[in-house]
């Protein structure tokens, strides 16, 4: 479970593997809406695109009653001209069995039908640094800590980058920080985590997995 800032509701998902496609969504800027588990309707239609391919529909277990497919996302997206409607698949190499490429072929001609773009995403092509170190700070997309303590996060970031240096580790640099400022890690973590969740600070989160223990680079 996530809370979106963007939708303002929790959204579930079945592996981290879709987590990470949804944060990447969160950290978009040009993200206006994320829609999980989207229903392709009517349900008449994916079985018609099935009949057509000669593709076995899929059913409930043990039951002739065809199942309603879903895509794991709908996005909207700003662009200059207008929005653009995005639909992905995410789903690990692992799992792309036979059966579930002919399912991915009724959705892919589904929303080909429609116009809208659809995108098979998996480990080979999301970008897995940036995905990792989103959900580093994931914690911090509704921390009330970070906004009950009065500090800007931006102010703190900026402290945490005086106090950076090369030999130093995330941990040793969060201390330095919340020493100065006066707060708890908890929140010192939620603060830094809100900066860069806002594009506010200049920790490289493209580059190198963070972690608590490890050094951390800096965008020049």
């Amino acid at each position: 479970m996530v809370r979106s800032r963007i939708t303002g509701r929790n959204h579930a998902y079945l592996s981290n593997h879709e987590l990470k496609v949804h944060l990447l969504a969160e950290y978009g800027s040009a993200t206006l809406d994320i829609r999980e588990q989207f229903a392709l309707l009517p349900w008449e239609e994916t079985q018609f695109i099935a009949t057509q391919l000669g593709i076995r529909h899929p059913f409930f277990p043990g039951t002739s009653t065809p199942t309603v497919l879903t895509t794991d996302f709908l996005l909207t997206l700003a662009r200059p001209d207008g929005m653009e409607l995005v639909a992905i698949s995410a789903k690990l190499k692992n799992d792309l069995t036979s059966r579930s490429l002919e399912k991915l072929l009724l959705e892919r001609i589904y929303w080909n039908r429609r116009g809208i773009r659809w995108i098979l995403v998996t480990e080979d092509n999301i970008h897995a640094i940036r995905a990792s170190n989103l959900m580093f700070f994931e914690t911090a997309l509704n921390d009330e800590r970070a906004t009950q303590s009065g500090i800007n996060p931006v102010a703190f970031s900026r402290r945490f980058e005086d106090h950076w240096a090369p030999s130093l580790s995330f941990n040793d640099i969060m201390n330095l920080t919340i020493d100065s400022m006066s707060v708890d890690v908890h929140t010192g973590h939620a603060l830094l985590g809100t900066a860069v969740w806002n594009r506010d600070s200049r920790i490289d989160i493209d580059t190198k997995k963070l972690t608590h223990r490890d050094t951390v680079d800096l965008k020049l």
